[in-house]
């Protein structure tokens, strides 16, 4: 029975001992390409370059399915983007290439786990002739349309909703 005593002692001081990040959400950067895709591949290869400009909305997606836009972006010269500081979640992408204004969300993807490292999610640049030969896009409506909360403002939530 003196034993009980102490060890709950040796828990408790191990658990008071415990850094403050030890139960702080991980969070992740989510960054990507958008990458002209030639060999139909769908993925980014050493010899295919980025470019397309285009506009990009993260959104994350609640226990019950609802999903609510947490950042948006524009690309850089060569197609990068990047969501900096992602609170672990599910989400998808969505993206508007500016080129030929058509639109494409990415499936789901779960940002977590022990992992500190970015979550890659390149895009291919693709049209509505293209769009069925990547199963992880499907056509959306423009999210450009869906910039307007209401008031007529394009706030973005924070991205640690």
């Amino acid at each position: 029975m003196k034993k009980l005593p102490t060890l709950l002692a040796l828990l408790l001081a191990s658990l008071m001992g415990a850094p403050a990040d030890l139960h702080a959400a991980k969070r992740r950067d989510v960054k990507g390409t958008i990458y002209n895709d030639p060999n139909g591949n769908n993925k980014l290869d050493n010899n295919e370059k980025g470019g397309q400009p285009s506009t990009v909305w993260l959104y994350r997606v609640s226990p019950n399915g609802e999903s609510k836009k947490v950042g948006k972006v524009a690309t850089d010269n060569a197609g990068n983007y990047v969501f900096n500081n992602v609170k672990s979640g599910k989400y998808f992408i969505s993206v508007r290439y500016n080129t030929n204004k058509f639109a494409v969300r990415s499936r789901t993807f779960t940002i977590g786990g022990g992992s500190n490292a970015p979550f890659n999610a390149n895009v291919p640049f693709v049209s509505p002739t293209t769009v069925n030969k990547y199963p992880q896009l499907t056509s959306t409506p423009n999210p450009a349309n869906l910039d307007q909360d209401g008031n007529g403002s394009t706030n973005v939530t924070p991205f640690a909703p």
